[in-house]
Parts: structure tokens; C-alpha cells; sequence
């Protein structure tokens, strides 16, 4: 379903800004699968080669839940002993008026958690069966307790890839599933406090093939990826995105079309597509990208339709005001009435 593809275009996404401005962003990959060459690398993450050798770190032997802490404890005391190397102005302030800083992300990814493990297993001439896979588990889950702050001071962004396996039953009554977002008998290895500590959760699932003789004229795939938890997003909602097989990528121009189409924001019929902010420049699904191309005003309506769209997804998480006078106040003093007698 493409998790280190989708992963890696992320991870390029954030750091990329950053990079550009000549700020000391960076991004380590513990790449334990070994799942994407070199090569493939350079291009999802949208750097140079010169830019992949000086901010990038992959590794892809030699990874164990001990030097992976290590890593991270290392970056963390660097970053954090000489924070005025690595502050930026985010260009936003706090409620009192005043300029925030921040230290510039950093980002690890871990692909994928559950083929981590301790020294004392990698060490270990003997396959040890499912006490190998608890001890991992156990390890995994006392590493991501112990770095969670660290990540936090440092602003250190981790990503962990993972696999939904089939729960072993034991009984007649199917176990509950990890998360809401995982199906009854689904389970994920590699330990619980990385599903438990984690901010947000996605799963991806494979769903449509795409035929480059019709669709979107390129052979590939339509995946569905859904926010399964969040700390501060409404969780369920799945966003289609188009899988590209020959260019081995995810498309985002296309996914962004795709997802217009789906919710309605896309008029017209056949070849005769159009934006309602740009209704004079028509196309069709196989010609949007070439039309978009050499269209500044269509990509001007596009932009604003994607925004808009995409702003719908995200939950407010701004404070409302108090309000004395609202029902909510009006009940929680009656409370207090009651319980000092003044009301019967």
C-alpha cells in the first residue's frame, strides 16, 4: 500500500521549507527493512544530492533499540544545549504579544518498528519464537516511553511505520480491537506505548487498480488513508490519495483532484470540467494536470478550492470565549446554589 513511499514523501514535505531557507533541519531514517533504494529517496524527498548528503542520515544495518535511543538522546543535547543555533521566528506570537521561537523539526523515522530490536536479540544465534517477539515488544515500548520528552524538547517529529497483522484468537469470544481504527482481529506488533504515546495514527489501505488506458491515464492505485487517532483531529475520516506505479509516488496533484471530485466540488460532465471560480477553462480528468500546467488562473482556483476543502477536515482547537450568560454557566451556578442551600 505504499507506507515507506507515502512516509517518505511526508517526511520530505516538512523538512524541505526548512531546508531551503538554509536552516539546520534534518531527517534520520532507520530504514531496517531496507524498503527504498538511495536513488528513490533523493526523489521523493524533492532534495538535491547535495542537499540529501548534507541533512539526511540513513542507516540500514547495524540499528538496535539501544543505539536508536542513543541517537536520539545525542540529537536531543545538541539541539537543546545550543538552542540559539537552532531557533527560528515562526513569525506567529502568544497571547502576550511576544515573538515565539522554536527550534526547527527535526525528523526520525523508524521503518518499520516492529523489525527493531534490542542488542541481546540481534546477538542471538537462536530463533526464540514468540518470547523473542514479546522481548521486543517489551523493549520497543520502554525506548518510545523514554524518548517521548526528549522528541517533545527537541522538536523531533518520529514516524513509525507498522503492519496490521491478524490476532491470534485463543477463545471462542474475539479479542477487542488495539484502537477504533483497527478491525476485530486486527492487531499491530512492535509494542503498546507507540500506539498509545503517539499524537496521530494513519492507516493505508489499498482499494481501486488504475488502468492507464482510462481513469487517470496512469497505471496505479487509489489508497485510502485514514486518521484513525488523533489528539486534536476528528478521527474516521479517509482522504483518497492516487498511487502513481510507473512514477512510484504518490500524485498530489491528482490525489487533490480526486478528492475535489469525491466531495462535489467539481462541475460539469465528460470533457467539460470546470472549477466554479474558473468556469471558462474546461478539461477533463485525463488533461487536468496538462491544463493545470499552463493555466496560471486555474491553478489559482484550484488552490483556493483545495484550501477550503482541506480546511473542513480540520477540527477548531481555538478556545471559545466564556460566555457568563450561556446555559452551560447558568447550570454549573445553580450547583453551586444547591449545594449552599440557597435554592431548594
Amino acid at each position: 500500500s505504499g507506507k515507506s513511499t507515502l512516509t517518505t514523501q511526508i517526511v520530505g514535505n516538512i523538512i524541505r521549507p526548512f531546508i531551503k531557507k538554509g536552516l539546520p533541519s534534518a531527517l534520520y531514517i532507520d530504514d531496517i527493512e531496507g524498503s527504498l533504494p538511495w536513488a528513490r529517496k533523493e526523489f521523493l524527498l524533492g532534495l538535491s544530492s547535495e542537499e540529501l548528503a548534507k541533512y539526511v542520515d540513513v542507516r540500514n544495518s547495524g540499528i538496535t533499540t539501544e543505539n536508536l535511543y542513543q541517537r536520539i538522546q545525542a540529537l536531543h543535547d545538541i539541539k537543546v544545549e545550543n538552542r540559539k543555533d537552532f531557533e527560528y521566528d515562526t513569525g506567529l506570537f502568544d497571547t502576550n504579544g511576544n515573538r515565539i521561537f522554536k527550534l526547527v523539526p527535526s525528523v526520525y523515522v523508524i521503518d518499520s518498528l516492529p523489525m527493531l530490536m534490542p542488542e541481546s536479540l540481534t546477538d542471538d544465534d537462536e530463533l526464540g519464537g514468540s518470547m523473542s517477539a514479546s522481548s521486543i515488544a517489551k523493549s520497543n515500548t520502554m525506548l518510545i516511553k523514554k524518548i517521548t520528552q526528549l522528541l517533545k524538547d527537541a522538536n523531533i517529529i518520529m514516524f513509525t511505520v507498522n503492519h496490521i497483522l491478524d490476532e491470534i484468537q485463543m477463545g471462542f469470544i474475539p479479542k477487542a480491537a488495539q484502537i477504533s481504527g483497527l478491525k476485530q482481529g486486527e492487531r499491530l506488533p512492535g509494542g503498546k506505548a507507540a500506539i498509545y504515546l503517539a499524537n496521530n495514527m494513519f492507516r493505508v489501505d489499498d482499494s481501486i487498480t488504475l488502468k492507464a488506458e482510462k481513469d487517470y491515464k496512469i497505471d496505479g492505485s487509489i489508497i485510502n488513508f485514514t486518521l484513525i487517532k488523533s489528539r486534536t483531529n476528528a478521527t474516521k475520516r479517509s482522504i483518497p490519495l492516487i498511487f502513481n506505479k510507473t512514477e512510484g509516488r504518490f500524485d498530489d496533484i491528482l490525489s487533490l483532484f480526486h478528492l475535489l471530485k469525491t466531495e462535489g466540488r467539481i462541475s460539469g460532465a465528460g470533457a467539460y470540467l470546470y472549477l466554479a471560480d474558473c468556469p471558462d477553462i474546461k478539461f477533463n480528468q485525463g488533461s487536468f494536470k496538462a491544463t493545470l500546467e499552463s493555466s496560471p488562473e486555474l491553478q489559482e482556483a484550484f488552490a483556493k478550492e483545495c484550501y477550503n476543502l482541506l480546511k473542513t477536515f480540520l477540527s477548531d482547537t481555538k478556545s471559545a470565549e466564556l460566555n457568563e450568560s450561556s446555559a452551560s454557566s447558568n447550570i454549573s451556578s445553580m450547583f453551586e446554589k444547591y449545594s449552599m442551600g440557597e435554592l431548594e
